[in-house]
């Protein structure tokens, strides 16, 4: 597929050793993040900068690790360490261009409730990946980014976001009176 924003990937065998490869992704987060940042919904984004892990900041081991036994240790992750430079061009191009990307239906972006906030998903089907930020009062932050790589839990993302816009549009039905016209009373 050819989105005109999506980077190339960072492939570990174009590097000599994990660590000069490790270094590579971690330049590319600080760039991103925290060099500067990306801005969704008029807010900035964030990343967990605790605890801290051989100088390397929370944030950027749940874009690029998995955590493959739930018991908190984190492993690297291929997928995510080579989509590292996806991270931020999702969030920027959360509302793509249909127009400019003719090769694919676009990002699927949906929220679901997490606490006392909104954690929107950002899913580009084509390319089976997903972006996780949480909103939060005066900015939002960066949860996790991974490759989806089985199909089943693909249909299952897939499966929440026709909910949620199934959910949505009957909402916006609510709002309208029996011409169609949106209603006024209320405010």
């Amino acid at each position: 597929m050819e989105c005109k924003w999506l980077p190339e990937l960072m492939l570990y065998e174009d590097y000599e050793s994990w660590d000069e490869y490790q270094d590579a992704i971690y330049g590319v987060f600080c760039d991103d993040f925290k060099k500067s940042y990306p801005i969704y919904d008029g807010k900035r984004v964030k990343i967990r900068y605790q605890p801290i892990e051989y100088n390397r900041e929370e944030g950027f081991y749940h874009v690029t690790c998995q955590d493959y036994q739930k018991d908190g240790e984190r492993v690297p992750d291929l997928r995510r360490c080579e989509r590292i430079k996806w991270v931020r061009k999702f969030i920027e191009h959360y509302d793509c261009n249909l127009d400019e990307c003719t090769e694919c239906e676009g990002m699927k972006v949906w929220e679901e409730d997490y606490h006392n906030n909104k954690r929107v998903h950002i899913l580009l089907e084509e390319e089976k990946y997903m972006v996780v930020i949480e909103k939060r009062k005066t900015y939002c932050l960066l949860i996790t980014a991974f490759y989806i790589e089985r199909e089943h839990t693909l249909q299952k993302k897939l499966k929440k976001y026709y909910q949620y816009k199934k959910d949505t549009a009957k909402g916006a039905s609510l709002c309208e009176t029996p011409s169609g016209t949106p209603s006024t009373s209320g405010r």
